[in-house]
């Protein structure tokens, strides 16, 4: 049987207003957040590592070293992240079997984390496979390609969250406690600040 094939999506599109400078920069361990979801990312292997840029898209394609990364511009990134997802979904390599979605502002999730969820979806690639943790759905998310136009026609700040209320039953949930933890606060930033590697 062929081998499903898995292209990566990470939006890093956003100004993040909130926290008052863009979190796909801030340096975690050395390495900005970006960088540690493409290195996370390449760990399982991926036919291809989507990036699309928005505000600072010099800074953001300056903070990946990673030549292989392929980078799509969103010159509409400020209508939030939906946009941008459908970028992406809408360039996504057509020997492409699924779709791995992740926020680069999730700085707890690893390498391992991402091994987990591509296995479960190998292991039926019909099936939406999206983390869990604390009782709630949310990415990492993987769709298999059947959903890729439904994906390309996302708007608005709420990315793929509708997909999964209206899919509900084709969801297979992973347990992944890392993805719980993201980063939109200055509040967030000082706890991740604080924390060593060495996490579940």
């Amino acid at each position: 049987m062929k081998r499903a094939e898995l292209s990566v999506l990470i939006p890093a599109a956003g100004a993040s207003e909130r926290l008052g400078q863009a979190k796909q920069l801030v340096k975690y361990k050395g390495k900005s957040l970006l960088q540690n979801a493409v290195v996370s990312a390449q760990s399982i292997q991926p036919r291809e590592i989507i990036v699309v840029t928005g505000a600072d898209s010099k800074a953001v394609m300056d903070a990946v070293q990673q030549a292989s990364v392929r980078y799509l511009h969103n010159p509409h990134w400020a209508t939030g992240m939906g946009g941008s997802i459908a970028l992406g979904a809408a360039g996504v390599n057509p020997k492409s079997t699924g779709l791995l979605i992740l926020l680069c502002d999730q700085w707890r999730i690893r390498a391992k984390d991402l091994h987990r969820l591509a296995e479960t979806w190998r292991s039926d690639p019909q099936r939406i496979v999206v983390a869990q943790a604390e009782g709630h759905y949310m990415p990492p998310v993987i769709f298999p390609s059947k959903y890729f136009s439904q994906l390309s026609q996302l708007k608005g700040d709420q990315g793929a969250r509708s997909l999964l209320k209206t899919y509900s039953d084709q969801l297979t949930p992973v347990l992944v406690k890392n993805a719980a933890f993201d980063l939109d606060t200055q509040a967030q930033l000082e706890e991740m600040d604080s924390q060593e590697i060495g996490l579940e």
